[in-house]
């Protein structure tokens, strides 16, 4: 199958060697992804698909521009897409992370990361 056909995965995350690791958990399970540091980067990076099927994002940093957070228009044109939000402190403020979003906090073992994918793929495909 020609690496366009498979399903998009985004991953936003500062740790190039976390985002690593969510890419590879993700591609294992049949996904392409496309990795950014930041919500603005990712937004503008993925401009050009037309489908987007998983997110995986950290919460945006205080004071990082929130433009595009969470993927807004690609959320809007994928009303199925699975999100998974990673949160630095279980306190942290994440009120405009989007309601269907798994929750993970940092930091988390592997068996935690495929179990939140596990879920927000669930929560995504709806009753």
């Amino acid at each position: 199958m020609p690496a366009t056909a498979l399903p998009l995965a985004v991953v936003i995350e500062p740790s190039a060697d976390l985002a690593q690791t969510i890419a590879d958990c993700l591609q294992l399970r049949g996904f392409r992804c496309v990795a950014a540091g930041t919500h603005v980067g990712a937004a503008a990076h993925i401009l050009k698909e037309a489908r987007v099927d998983f997110l995986v994002a950290a919460v945006p940093a205080p004071g990082e521009d929130r433009s595009g957070a969470y993927l807004a228009d690609a959320r809007a044109a994928n009303p199925g897409m699975a999100i998974v939000i990673m949160l630095s402190d279980p306190a942290e403020p994440a009120e405009d992370a989007p309601a269907s979003a798994v929750r993970l906090c940092k930091p988390f073992d592997r068996t935690t990361l495929e179990e939140a994918v596990d879920r927000a793929a669930v929560f995504a495909a709806g009753p």
